[in-house]
């Protein structure tokens, strides 16, 4: 009995001792920058960036308010060479525009979702790349008050005046319904 007494004991000890003595699992810290991960790396596939076709810019001759049967018909696929004069209408067909030749086509990086400025106005804001935004704030510096509208499938998206020039990448196209808006960023949010 006394030495089953004496094997009791030292199994306490030897439990207490392992206790004390730190035997025990630890957590040691995970530093931010190098987590401690136990499971199998996993590889997640990136979808690359869409990229939207150019939007072109061309100046505008004349316009004038037209009934939507006086509007030419466009032909998407057969676009009218960036050299030539389009006739055509905005894409509510209610204005006739003659546009000159394309002065220059806009690379896009973003386009933002419609977003309300006010009771019945929306806009759309296009972000231009590097290249871009360099290339309009100097065509609009050289064009102040000049008449120029954005195209796609050959129909005026928007025909802003320049009030003054713009230098921060960025382009808002306007519209005075929701449904006119989503359909403005579509249309200028295409992919090529």
């Amino acid at each position: 009995m006394a030495l089953h007494r004496a094997k009791n004991a030292l199994t306490s000890v030897i439990l207490f001792g392992a206790a004390i003595s730190g035997c025990h699992s630890t957590q040691l810290p995970v530093s931010p920058a190098k987590p401690m991960t136990t499971a199998a790396p996993t590889t997640q596939s990136v979808a690359p960036p869409v990229r939207i076709q150019p939007l072109p810019v061309r100046e505008v001759q004349k316009s004038q308010p037209a009934a939507s049967d006086k509007c030419p018909l466009t032909n998407p696929n057969v676009p009218v060479a960036p050299t030539d004069v389009l006739i055509t209408c905005d894409v509510v067909r209610s204005t006739l525009y003659t546009l000159g030749p394309e002065t220059m086509q806009l690379v896009l990086a973003h386009v933002d979702a419609p977003k309300s400025l006010t009771s019945g106005f929306y806009e759309v804001n296009l972000m231009l790349d590097p290249s871009s935004a360099l290339a309009w704030a100097s065509f609009t510096e050289a064009h102040l008050h000049s008449h120029v509208a954005f195209i796609r499938d050959d129909l005026v998206l928007e025909a802003p005046t320049i009030e003054s020039q713009v230098t921060s990448g960025q382009v808002a196209l306007t519209a005075q319904t929701a449904e006119a808006a989503d359909q403005l960023a579509q249309l200028v949010g295409r992919p090529e």
